[in-house]
């Protein structure tokens, strides 16, 4: 299992991998500790489309980019995420505003150096991928809608197509995210997974109903894919559980977090 660091600057932390400076990548999961945002959205949310003031949203971004990751890019690339599959791949002429790409995708991915990509979740599974060998990056976000429907298995085929990855070179990390502990849904959902990935231990029984693990079933796709299990890292926290991170399920009204990667 790889290991991870936490970086603390300004109130804010950031969980990191120190192994991959060396290979001048940077992959990285931000809480929301630290930043400007006010209630409901306090302190570091990084999305533009929850509510909270624009100018201050990117005033967060800055804040990652400038004081905590220290880079020289000016924006965050993002894009307008809609739990499905599309797949954006980032290069010098790609449109945005501030950051902001006009388009739907769950999916960026480029080769540029110094223009860091990042997907955004409040619960929803926040996943890294880089190539240490090819030096590209992917961000890719989750939900239970994308991990039935196999967004990370996708990303992953686009990805290694795309740049001719060796998958011993391939890394993919797991952030933060709501686990099987705290993420009850129905039965009808709990059918269509076990349709569709058969039984497993990705479905819990508890006496309130079925309790779903998205990180259990993006681990088992991650080794279906052929990813070298010691190239794959999950922080295990529960953003649940975890008041440090925002969740959907626990306050409905809130921010988000993120999950950013950059080839430096």
């Amino acid at each position: 299992m790889l290991e991870q660091k936490k970086k603390f600057i300004e109130g804010s932390s950031l969980l990191t991998f120190s192994f991959l400076e060396e290979h001048n990548i940077f992959c990285g999961f931000t809480s929301r500790a630290g930043g400007y945002s006010k209630k409901p959205y306090d302190f570091l949310n990084l999305a533009y489309h929850v509510g909270d003031k624009w100018n201050i949203v990117r005033k967060n971004r800055q804040l990652i980019l400038k004081n905590i990751l220290n880079l020289r890019s000016e924006y965050i690339y993002s894009a307008q995420q809609v739990h499905g599959n599309n797949i954006i791949f980032i290069g010098k002429d790609t449109g945005h505003k501030d950051g902001a790409i006009p388009e739907e995708a769950d999916c960026l991915m480029t080769h540029l150096t110094d223009t860091p990509i990042m997907v955004m979740g409040a619960d929803c599974n926040l996943i890294l991928i880089a190539d240490i060998g090819k030096r590209a990056v992917c961000a890719v976000h989750a939900g239970w809608k994308g991990t039935l429907n196999k967004i990370l298995e996708d990303s992953l085929t686009v990805f290694c197509n795309r740049f001719d990855s060796k998958k011993k070179e391939v890394y993919v990390f797991l952030g933060p995210s709501i686990r099987g502990c705290c993420y009850n849904i129905n039965s009808v959902l709990a059918g269509k997974f076990i349709k569709r990935f058969g039984e497993g231990k990705y479905l819990i029984d508890r006496k309130k109903g079925p309790f779903l693990d998205l990180a259990e079933l993006n681990m088992i796709q991650l080794k279906s894919f052929g990813i070298p299990e010691n190239n794959i890292y999950d922080s295990g926290i529960c953003t649940g559980c975890d008041r440090q991170y925002y969740s959907y399920r626990r306050e409905s009204h809130t921010g988000r977090q993120a999950a950013i990667a950059m080839i430096l």
